[in-house]
């Protein structure tokens, strides 16, 4: 028998119940990415009508609530809340490099750069929850 304190990810349930929240999470974000290439106009006014928050406040905040959800997940046994918290973090930093400018991040002409650097952020922060919970 498997003893389910030992196994990362929590036990099927618990990775049914990641992977679905995480892939609501990955849509929401790309119809926000859509909506900002399609209209960006529209896009940086609805942001700035948003509370009257600056538009580099938004991923600023995505960074701390989730920074706050990834160690929160890092005390508990559950481990979903640190893959939540790992993905609101590399999300705000492509929405930050969105804010920057896409073009800015690729450097050397290599158009790789900008798409990688989110997912290496959440591969770090994902490599770091699986060695702190063994």
């Amino acid at each position: 028998m498997v003893n389910v304190e030992s196994e990362y990810m929590g036990g099927q349930r618990a990775k049914l119940w990641t992977y679905l929240i995480l892939a609501f999470l990955l849509v929401v974000a790309v119809l926000a990415i859509n909506f900002w290439f399609v209209n960006p106009e529209q896009a940086k006014t609805g942001v700035d009508a948003i509370a009257g928050l600056p538009a580099w406040a938004f991923p600023l905040i995505i960074v701390v609530v989730g920074v706050g959800i990834y160690w929160f997940g890092l005390k508990i046994e559950a481990d979903w809340p640190e893959a939540l918290g790992a993905f609101l973090i590399a999300g705000a930093v492509a929405g930050a490099e969105l804010m920057i400018g896409w073009t800015t991040f690729q450097i050397g002409g290599v158009f790789l750069i900008p798409y990688l650097i989110p997912i290496i952020v959440f591969i770090i922060l994902m490599g770091y929850s699986m060695m702190t919970s063994k």
